[in-house]
């Protein structure tokens, strides 16, 4: 059996993909802006821009020099809509709000990351709050947990050569062979709880969204403070995000097929 090679990701991309990913928190975005987030120099970030507005995929604004989304970007859009991740969430990530009066937030991996694409606030005073478009690295959180857990081997070794796991409260895993031993159990439960682990008085319950994928399209999640949480609550929300997770990932299928 021949072993898994590692697959070279190619940084121009990258560097792509995370301009475009700014979108989601930004209407508009400049060269400094561009060069701080994606951690890439002025040369380099205008010939990123200037590449990709040549092709369509970003508008530059004459008067105030800033870039928007591009004529291509939108035709791609259009073309996929029918299968809109957030689009088809939305109504369940508003129920399943309503059901916990928690905050309920929709995820997907990009690279060695998570994204936020989508969320409503809990109504109450106390609530956890994740600025939409957030990108998080995969170790920290439930989300990104779960997007890690069902990364292939290869890129799960390679992560792990890559970060330094920092512990934030005392509840944070950091030592890698504990930290695996987690990525195996959620594979097979079926779901990602963190409880304090990145903030001590915060969690977070989620599940994976399917389609005919080898990994999760995105990840739904229950995030609340650990004030209102007790063993009852745990069991009681791991059985909402799973099945709500299902019911989204029925209706992905349907719209694939």
């Amino acid at each position: 059996m021949t072993a898994e090679k590692p697959v070279q990701r190619l940084n121009t991309v990258n560097n792509a993909i995370s301009l475009l990913t700014m979108f989601i928190k930004h209407d508009s975005i400049g060269l400094v802006e561009i060069e701080d987030e994606i951690g890439i120099s002025k040369t380099a970030a205008f010939r990123l821009v200037a590449t990709m507005a040549d092709r369509g995929l970003l508008m530059r604004d004459k008067k105030t020099k800033r870039y928007h989304p591009g004529p291509l970007l939108f035709q791609l859009v259009r073309k996929s809509k029918v299968n809109d991740i957030v689009s088809i969430a939305q109504p369940y990530i508003q129920e399943l709000a309503q059901i916990t009066n928690e905050s309920i937030y929709l995820s997907i991996r990009s690279g060695y990351k998570h994204i936020f694409l989508s969320g409503i606030y809990s109504p109450q005073l106390l609530k956890v709050m994740i600025p939409i478009g957030e990108e998080t690295d995969l170790h920290i959180g439930a989300a990104g947990n779960l997007h890690l857990a069902y990364m292939s081997p290869i890129d799960v070794e390679n992560y792990f050569k890559r970060k330094i796991f920092e512990p934030f409260t005392p509840n944070t895993i950091t030592d890698p062979a504990l930290f695996k031993e987690k990525l195996v159990n959620i594979r097979s439960m079926g779901f990602s709880t963190s409880l304090g682990e990145r903030m001590q008085d915060s969690g977070a319950v989620t599940a994976p969204i399917w389609e005919h994928t080898e990994e999760p399209v995105a990840a739904i999640g229950i995030y609340f403070p650990m004030t209102r949480f007790d063993d009852q609550k745990k069991q009681h929300y791991i059985e909402l995000v799973k099945t709500y997770a299902q019911k989204i990932s029925e209706e992905v299928v349907l719209g694939r097929d």
